[in-house]
């Protein structure tokens, strides 16, 4: 919401093998990185966790009043009430919580479902005390935003500044799901609401699709330099400069339902990524795993999962241009941990439709593989090392038939990430579209240098002691094997 509110393995065979298709072992399991520091299930309101806030002190023109007695827990669900009741002058009532806990930095998740109807304006947002840092100094991030006269359609900003003198910026995006190629309806389904924040960027997904990401360059340094320790806020206001004011077409009473909320802090162990839906069939078929960029076009986005053309499964990714003046890029791209040398494979399947061409257009599609000494590094930065390409859809590439390709890589020294991506490039506005399936990422970590036995990548006086110290002991997959007999 916007505006001052209240509130290497080691051994010569180890290979790593990218997980294709893969989810988390189990739907609480925490993501790569990240430790849980607190969740809530809603069997009981717990007045520990959450502050139920009273007043009718509005903000950004909302025209409802904040009660406590529109919070409630009911079947394992947190709801907050939003009605059509006059109350302490303003002719809506509706509720808001806010977390007592606070933290900077941590990912932040939230499974709900929204109200919707013409004027509700439900929100989950991170925002600092504003008792003791006015507002926009310590930065506020709203991990979703929603118009209730728009049920596909939400938004994801970041606000900051300075007060005094006061001075607000903001960034945003707005998203769009697709499921078996349909928009969804966020008014009629629960869908997960996350935001990983760091000292260099912020990264917000719905469920589990990264739509849109605000790096620290973005914003002048303020998320590595200014922002300040949050508290997890969900409401619904009423009305406001963000949307239409009710009418006679609104409906009441409208429900914000929220199953759960789980936060997590960075973990001490390093992240390990593999790779994930590959053939884009999860949870019915999604860009779930996924970071989309270039998406622009509402009611039919440019970048989506659709069933139009389909190799294995059910689903595949399909991909078009934005018709914006001048050139386009929009695609999908993922990232797996690598070690420097290792042997990176990149593949998939094509498919260009006759009906829906781009034959005769300068329209084409690039396979890549990035390299980064920072894992989610932004494309650009000083931390990219390099990148190989493939260009394998073209004007003139074969038409209503699949085409394998291939893209065979070496990691460079400094790599902790290989980054794959899908990008279909619109130099004018030329139509068509390309389709893609069985998307794999595949990283063989490097032999170990002769001599190095215990695998830190310095051959020296460090692997005499291990090569001694293991010379004849058996066991499986030992650091070192001294006189080569497996023992």
């Amino acid at each position: 919401m916007t505006s001052q509110r209240l509130l290497s393995c080691c051994g010569a065979c180890l290979m790593f093998w990218a997980v294709i298709n893969g989810d988390r072992a189990a739907a609480n399991d925490p993501p790569p990185g990240w430790s849980l520091v607190w969740e809530d299930e809603f069997n009981a309101f717990d007045s520990a966790k959450w502050t139920k806030i009273n007043t009718n002190s509005t903000t950004n023109n909302s025209i409802q009043d904040y009660l406590p007695e529109q919070v409630t827990v009911e079947n394992g669900m947190l709801v907050i009430t939003a009605e059509d009741r006059p109350s302490r002058g303003l002719p809506f009532r509706a509720g808001q919580v806010i977390s007592k806990s606070e933290q900077t930095h941590g990912r932040w998740e939230v499974r709900a479902k929204l109200p919707g109807t013409r004027g509700t304006w439900p929100a989950i947002w991170l925002l600092p005390d504003t008792s003791q840092y006015n507002w926009p100094s310590g930065g506020e991030i709203d991990i979703m935003e929603n118009r209730g006269n728009q049920p596909k359609l939400t938004s994801s900003a970041f606000h900051y500044g300075t007060n005094p003198p006061y001075s607000h910026h903001f960034v945003y995006d707005e998203q769009q799901t697709s499921l078996g190629g349909s928009l969804v309806n966020y008014h009629d389904s629960f869908h997960t609401y996350a935001v990983d924040w760091t000292a260099d960027s912020l990264r917000f997904y719905l469920d589990d699709v990264n739509y849109y990401t605000v790096y620290d360059a973005d914003v002048g340094g303020f998320l590595s330099q200014n922002v300040k320790p949050m508290q997890l806020v969900i409401n619904t206001a009423i009305g406001g400069d963000f949307l239409p004011n009710p009418d006679s077409s609104s409906v009441w009473p409208q429900r914000f339902e929220v199953d759960w909320v789980r936060v997590y802090e960075p973990s001490a162990e390093p992240a390990m990524h593999g790779f994930d839906n590959g053939g884009f069939e999860a949870s019915g078929g999604t860009l779930a795993g996924w970071s989309v960029f270039g998406e622009r076009l509402q009611d039919n986005p440019n970048v989506q999962v659709s069933a139009e053309a389909v190799n294995e499964g059910n689903a595949s990714l399909k991909l078009f241009g934005d018709f914006s003046p001048g050139a386009s890029y929009s695609g999908v791209h993922q990232g797996v941990t690598v070690s420097p040398g290792a042997v990176v494979t990149a593949s998939l399947d094509s498919f260009i439709k006759s009906a829906d061409s781009i034959a005769g257009t300068d329209n084409s599609v690039v396979l890549k593989i990035e390299y980064y000494s920072q894992f989610g590094a932004k494309f650009g930065s000083a931390a990219m090392l390099g990148v190989e390409e493939q260009v394998f859809a073209t004007g003139a590439s074969p038409e209503d038939q699949w085409t394998h390709h291939e893209l065979p890589s070496v990691a460079p020294a400094g790599a902790v990430e290989a980054r794959l991506a899908i990008v279909f490039i619109q130099p004018g506005q030329s139509p068509g579209a390309v389709h893609v399936d069985g998307v794999k990422l595949l990283a063989a970590a490097p032999a170990a240098a002769v001599g190095d036995y215990n695998a830190d990548g310095v051959t020296d006086a460090a692997d005499y002691v291990v090569w001694r110290d293991t010379l004849g002991e058996a066991g499986a997959q030992l650091p070192a094997d001294g006189d080569g007999d497996g023992r």
